[in-house]
């Protein structure tokens, strides 16, 4: 369905944990400062962390919101609008395209974090705040930036890549 197929670009656009993605509800998205704010109790590490828009993912969500059930959820279940969708549902999308135990959900992050990290070799920390990967030691004592801005410019830089890598990919077939 387009629905999912929509969720499957978003996790390879802003590269959540899948469950992350899967529990997304629309009241934690500004569109107006385009930023996804995922709160702390759908967070592997506890702590509320925002993920800033591309313009390529903001036009996916709005696609979404036209096509979507009227629901809380981006993605509600088949069975209640209430609930969101199982958690094998993107699993299953990848396995029908082909991808059965070559491609994950999650192994986005990887393909995300081994791209951004070739791209931008001198902001680890940068990255590491994408992937909402939380400090160790001194640094997490002492540092507390989420460095915001420097995301921004990551993840328009990520989509307009993508976006290149699918143009080029559609020229040769």
């Amino acid at each position: 369905s387009r629905p999912i197929a929509i969720g499957l670009e978003l996790l390879i656009h802003m590269f959540p944990r899948p469950g992350e993605l899967r529990q997304a509800k629309w009241e934690q998205f500004d569109f107006d400062e385009a930023v996804w704010i995922r709160p702390s109790n759908i967070m592997k590490k506890g702590i509320e962390h925002g993920i800033p828009l591309s313009k390529h993912v903001i036009k996916l969500l709005m696609e979404l919101k036209k096509i979507s059930p009227e629901s809380e959820y981006l993605f509600p279940s088949r069975d209640s609008i209430n609930k969101p969708i199982s958690n094998l549902t993107f699993n299953a999308a990848l396995n029908r395209l082909g991808y059965r135990g070559k491609q994950n959900p999650h192994g986005f992050r990887h393909i995300a974090s081994t791209a951004l990290n070739n791209q931008f070799s001198n902001k680890e920390q940068v990255i590491e705040a994408c992937l909402a990967h939380k400090k160790q030691g001194v640094k997490a004592v002492y540092d507390k930036a989420t460095h915001l801005e420097e995301r921004i410019e990551i993840m328009q830089w990520w989509a307009d890549y993508l976006s290149n890598v699918t143009d080029n990919i559609k020229a040769v077939a």
